[in-house]
Order: structure tokens, then C-alpha cells, then sequence
């Protein structure tokens, strides 16, 4: 079994996974996707768009992509940022 990732992580608690998605909403892209009780790293969160009750989206550590906690169990505190471009290219 894999370590986990240091926090703070996201365990992803669907039963059918989650998708990636460019942007922290439904409508965005999907570019890519993780499976039930995959552990990823969060770099942030935002309120966006809200899935089944809950309004946080987190954005991943290693990838410029967005999952809905609705879906994912966080472990360690995940700052709240403002800003949802900052998965855009840096500097």
C-alpha cells in the first residue's frame, strides 16, 4: 500500500470515483478522473459550485485540477484561497 500523501490530502469517498476538472464546476472540462479510495494532495479550496449540498471544490497539489469535496474526505486543514485561477499557468 502507498503511503499517503502528506496533508493536507483528499480521500476520495464515491463509490465511483470523482472526475478532474479544469475549473470547480460540473460544467467544466473533465481531465481526468480518480477512483474510490484514491488519496490525492489539496493545495487550496474555493466556494464554487455546489454539489448535493456542499459548496467546496478542492484544487489538487501536483495538477492544475479541481475535485467536489462532496466526494472527498480531507485530512489536515486545507487553506481557503480566492482566487480559482490560480490552476493556471504560474509566474
Amino acid at each position: 500500500m502507498m503511503p499517503s500523501p502528506s496533508q493536507p490530502f483528499g480521500t476520495v469517498v464515491s463509490p465511483i470515483g470523482v472526475n478532474l476538472r479544469r475549473y470547480p464546476s460540473t460544467d467544466s472540462a473533465v481531465i481526468g478522473n480518480l477512483s474510490h479510495g484514491a488519496e490525492v494532495g489539496l493545495r487550496s479550496k474555493v466556494h464554487a459550485q455546489n454539489i448535493e449540498g456542499n459548496s467546496i471544490w478542492y484544487l489538487l497539489r501536483d495538477k492544475a485540477a479541481w475535485v467536489a469535496a462532496r466526494h472527498v474526505d480531507n485530512t489536515g486543514q486545507v487553506p481557503l484561497s480566492k482566487d480559482v485561477d490560480q490552476a493556471g499557468p504560474q509566474g
